[in-house]
C-alpha cells in the first residue's frame, strides 16, 4: 500500500548532512523534516548521495563542461565531500538520526537507485580496462570479440596454449574494446559507463552474485536499508531487464517486506517501459503482481485535453505497477521546473512583476493538484512551494544552499504556495486513497474551453472495487483570470454525490483561479493514534498571500 507524497530533495540544495540531519541540533530535530511534514508531505526522496565521478562531459551545443552528477557514483558506500561531515562513520550515524526521526514523523525515506551504469572512473572500470589492455598484450593483438544474440560486445575469446579462453565484461564496450556511452547521438554520457547486462559477468556480479560474492547492487541496496532509507526511486529503470529487477526487488523484499520501489518511467520508447511487467513477485497470498508498485507520470507534459495521457501514459504504467502512478507537475529531468517554463511567456502578458507572481502561483497550484489527485501517489521538487524558477540541476555546482535561501525569503509573498500544498495534500490523505490504482475516465474542456475537466477514478488494486471519484474543474487559462463554473455543471457534479472542496453544498459557485474539486465524500476518519511525546511539533509557517482556496 502506497499513497506517498513524496518531497524530492536534491542534496546540493541542502549541502552537508550535518546541517539538515538534526543530530547536532540542540533538540535533535531536522528542519527538512518539520518543513515537509508541515506540508502534509508522507515521504522524502534524495538524489544519490555517493562519491561522483571527477570526469566533466561536455554540454551539447555549448563549451560548458560538467561534471560531479548525483547520477555518476564513484563509490556507493560513502556519502560525497560535499554532502559528508568530514567522516564515513558518523555520516551513517547522521543518516539513521535522520531516519528515526523521519518514522517518528511518519515519513518514509526513499534512496534512489542507479543500476544502469556507474561513473566512468569508478575503480572498476579501471580494473577492466587493465585487465583487457594486459590480455591483449599477452596474446599480441589476437582475440575474438565475443557478441550477445543480439550482436552486443560481451567479452573477448583467446588462445591460451592450445585451450580456448574467454574474458567476459561487466560494462558495455565497443568493437574495439573501448568504452560505450550511453545517452543521444548529440549528447553522450561520457561521464559514465554502462553495466553490460548481456554479458553473464556483468549479471553475475551486478546482481545474482554466487557463493563468493553477493551482487554488488544488492549489496547497495543493504546499505541504504541499514541507513534507514527502506523505499526506493529507480533511476531509467526501463534501461535494466526486468528479471534483474525482479531479483533484486525480489531480495529488497526478503529484507523489507514493505519495501515501495517506484521506477523511473519517463520514456518516449513505450515498449521499455512496458516490458518491465515481466518484472513480478509473489505477495502474500502467493499470487503474481508486478514487482515494481510505482511507475512516475509525465504530467509535465500534458495539456490536459489530448488523449495520450489517459489512453497511452497511464495505462503503460498500470501495466508495470501494481498501484499506477506517481504525478509530479515537473522533474528534474525537464529542461526547465513549471514556474521557469512559464516566465516568458507570462511575461509577454504582464509588464508588471505582481502579476506575473500571481499567475505563476495559480498555475502552479492547479498542475500540483492534479499531480497529487491523478496517481496513486505524487512527488514534488523541493523549491516548488515556492515557484522556483532555477532547475534543480544534478551536475555540481548548478544549484547550492545559497539558492535555497533567496527561495526561503519568498515565504508569506504570492509566490508561497505552501498553505495551498497543505490542504491539497491533506485532501489526499483524507481520502484514504493509498491502495488504489488511479484511472483517467474523462477530460477535455466545457463552458466554451474556459475550463478544463479531468475525472479519476480510484480503483482497489486488490479487490477491483471503485472505491472513489475525484473531479477536478481547472483553469486553463488563469493568467486570462477567474472562471466561474456555472450553477449547472455544479449541480450536475453533486447530484452525483460529489462534494466541492472547501465549499458549502448549494453554495453559489465561486469563481475558479486555479482549480476546484469535486470528489466522492471523505470518508470517516480512523481512530487516532497515539500521540508521540517525543516528535517535534510542526513548524510555523507565515500565512501566504498567495491564492487561497
Amino acid at each position: 500500500m502506497t499513497g506517498h507524497r513524496i518531497y524530492y530533495v536534491p542534496p546540493r540544495l541542502t549541502g552537508s548532512i550535518r546541517d539538515w540531519s538534526g543530530m547536532d541540533t540542540p533538540d535533535g530535530n531536522s528542519w527538512l523534516l518539520d518543513s515537509a511534514a508541515d506540508m502534509k508531505f508522507n515521504a522524502l526522496w534524495f538524489s544519490p548521495m555517493s562519491v561522483t565521478s571527477g570526469i566533466e562531459k561536455k554540454v551539447h551545443n555549448t563549451d560548458k563542461v560538467l561534471g560531479g552528477s548525483y547520477y555518476a557514483a564513484r563509490d556507493h558506500f560513502k556519502l560525497d565531500p560535499e554532502f559528508s561531515c568530514g567522516d564515513a562513520e558518523r555520516d551513517r550515524e547522521h543518516l539513521r538520526h535522520f531516519a528515526a526521526q523521519a518514522k517518528e514523523k511518519g515519513i518514509s525515506l526513499y534512496a534512489d537507485l542507479v543500476f544502469n551504469h556507474v561513473a566512468a572512473d569508478h575503480p572498476l572500470v579501471f580494473e577492466e580496462n587493465a585487465a583487457i589492455d594486459a590480455l591483449k598484450a599477452k596474446v599480441n593483438g589476437k582475440y575474438d570479440v565475443i557478441h550477445s544474440d543480439s550482436g552486443k560486445v560481451i567479452g573477448m575469446s583467446y588462445k591460451d596454449g592450445d585451450e580456448t579462453k574467454q574474458m567476459h565484461f561487466k560494462f558495455r564496450r565497443t568493437e574495439n574494446l573501448g568504452l560505450l556511452f550511453g545517452g543521444p547521438a548529440e549528447d553522450p554520457w561520457t561521464d559514465v559507463a554502462q553495466v553490460n547486462y548481456s554479458s553473464p559477468e556483468a549479471r553475475r556480479y551486478f546482481v545474482y552474485g554466487d557463493e563468493n560474492h553477493k551482487g554488488l547492487f544488492k549489496q547497495v541496496i543493504d546499505w541504504h536499508i541499514d541507513n534507514g532509507f527502506t523505499n526506493f526511486r529507480c533511476d531509467a529503470a526501463y534501461l535494466i531487464p526486468p528479471e534483474s529487477w525482479q531479483e533484486l526487488i525480489t531480495y529488497a523484499h526478503s529484507r523489507v517486506p514493505e519495501t515501495v520501489f517506484m521506477a523511473e518511467t519517463l520514456c518516449l520508447d513505450q515498449n521499455k517501459v512496458q516490458r518491465l511487467s515481466n518484472a513480478v513477485i509473489t505477495d502474500d497470498n502467493g499470487n503474481d503482481r508486478p514487482a515494481f508498485d510505482l511507475g512516475m507520470l509525465g504530467f509535465f507534459w500534458w495539456d490536459f485535453k489530448s488523449d495520450w495521457m489517459p489512453k497511452d501514459e497511464v495505462p503503460r504504467v498500470q501495466k508495470m505497477s501494481k498501484y499506477g502512478g506517481a504525478g509530479s507537475p515537473d522533474t528534474h529531468d525537464t529542461v526547465d521546473t513549471l514556474a521557469g517554463a512559464i516566465k516568458k511567456p507570462l511575461s509577454k502578458i504582464f509588464n508588471d512583476t505582481a502579476r506575473q507572481d500571481k499567475a505563476t502561483a495559480e498555475i502552479s497550484i492547479r498542475n500540483y493538484a492534479l499531480s497529487v489527485l491523478g496517481g496513486n501517489s505524487s512527488y514534488m521538487q523541493m523549491g516548488y512551494e515556492f515557484c522556483n524558477e532555477k532547475q534543480n540541476g544534478v551536475f555540481k555546482g548548478q544549484v547550492s544552499p545559497a539558492d535555497w535561501q533567496k527561495l526561503e525569503a519568498l515565504q508569506g509573498t504570492t509566490r508561497d504556495i505552501s498553505n495551498r500544498i497543505r490542504d491539497l495534500n491533506q485532501l489526499k490523505e483524507d481520502l484514504q486513497l493509498d491502495n488504489c490504482r488511479p484511472v483517467m475516465k474523462e477530460y477535455g474542456t466545457i463552458q466554451d474551453g474556459g475550463l478544463i475537466r479531468v475525472r479519476v477514478e480510484f480503483i482497489d488494486a486488490d479487490t477491483n472495487v471503485k472505491k472513489a471519484d475525484i473531479v477536478l474543474v481547472m483553469n486553463q487559462k488563469p493568467e486570462k483570470g477567474p472562471v466561474a463554473l456555472t450553477d449547472a455543471n455544479r449541480a450536475a457534479f453533486e447530484k452525483e454525490g460529489l462534494v466541492c472542496h472547501g465549499a458549502n453544498a448549494g453554495q453559489p459557485a465561486m469563481p475558479i483561479a486555479d482549480v476546484r474539486i469535486f470528489h466522492t465524500p471523505v470518508p470517516a476518519a480512523p481512530a487516532p493514534k497515539a500521540a508521540n511525546s517525543n516528535a517535534a511539533p510542526a513548524i510555523k509557517r507565515k500565512a501566504a498571500s498567495g491564492p487561497q482556496p
